[in-house]
């Protein structure tokens, strides 16, 4: 990867790993779902010229819009507000590494060597360390809110595969009318005291859902996609574990999170487990078109 290129992806990262930071300042004022119809809403203005009627394909890009930017995103702000603080939902919101593998193996009857099933079963054994920590344990829902979301992103990413071939900024747009839509409709239901919510809400929660749209969902999505055209998905998915590196050191230095030996113990083997599949994933990709070209 070339050096500006390698600027540009830890960039993204660090934009990603302080959105949890963003994101806690916001659900401080908002109810979950409100604060992601918030997001959504900055996201679906700034996309508004991408939205196109996909002829033929609208019922699939509806359905993936709605896992992702109503479901995944709306758990996994859940999450944050549930949690104590960002370090340990950041880690664990990896486990859509393993959670992809896992449901290539369902839906796509893709075949998993010994490597892979030992990084899975390391990301899971990391995860479980860390909630067995006292000070997590006590928040323990936020965590399985954020696997939860992570299942939901690795499904709605097996599902993108599909569409390909629409532009993905399109389907960013879809996300994020979908995110805003279902969001309001799902926080009028089970949400209360939204109006005077938003009439109170403080500077930083705005700057937060600002931050979270504009860095995370613009930015970031649209840079993943720009260096995609240039690189393998096997050359750009390593760095992106990066991305919980920022987001606990987010939480150290600016929200005074106190990280235990059995959290960054129980980080580190999830991460670990994450690059073990990553590189198993990078192998069998070269492998797979080596013997392409000789076919």
């Amino acid at each position: 990867m070339h050096l500006h290129h390698l600027a540009f992806v830890i960039l993204i990262n660090m934009i990603w790993g302080l959105s949890f930071i963003a994101l806690k300042y916001s659900v401080a004022d908002l109810s979950p779902l409100l604060a992601n119809a918030g997001r959504f809403l900055f996201v679906a203005i700034a996309l508004l010229p991408f939205l196109k009627i996909v002829k033929g394909r609208m019922r699939q890009v509806l359905w993936v819009a709605t896992i992702f930017g109503v479901f995944h995103f709306g758990i996994f702000i859940f999450a944050i507000s549930l949690s104590s603080g960002v370090s340990e939902v950041a880690i664990a919101a990896q486990l859509s590494v393993p959670f992809s593998t896992l449901l290539a193996i369902v839906m796509l009857k893709e075949v998993v060597h010994v490597p892979r099933v030992l990084g899975i079963t390391i990301s899971f054994m990391g995860v479980l360390v860390m909630g067995l920590d006292p000070e997590i344990f006590a928040h323990i829902g936020s965590i399985i809110c954020m696997a939860t979301a992570a299942l939901l992103v690795a499904y709605a990413t097996i599902l993108m595969r599909k569409l390909k071939d629409i532009p993905a900024m399109t389907l960013q747009a879809w996300v994020a009318l979908m995110g805003f839509g279902g969001s309001v409709l799902l926080s009028a239901i089970f949400e209360s005291g939204q109006v005077e919510a938003v009439k109170n809400i403080s500077s930083p929660a705005v700057y937060g859902l600002v931050y979270s749209a504009v860095g995370s969902s613009i930015i970031g999505h649209a840079g993943v996609n720009f260096l995609l055209r240039h690189y393998e998905v096997s050359v750009v998915s390593p760095y992106m574990l990066l991305t919980p590196v920022f987001g606990v050191l987010g939480g150290v230095l600016i929200l005074d999170e106190t990280l235990t030996t059995r959290m960054m113990a129980g980080g580190l083997l999830t991460l670990a487990g994450v690059a073990i599949i990553t590189l198993r994933n990078y192998i069998r990709k070269v492998k797979i078109q080596a013997n392409t070209e000789i076919v």
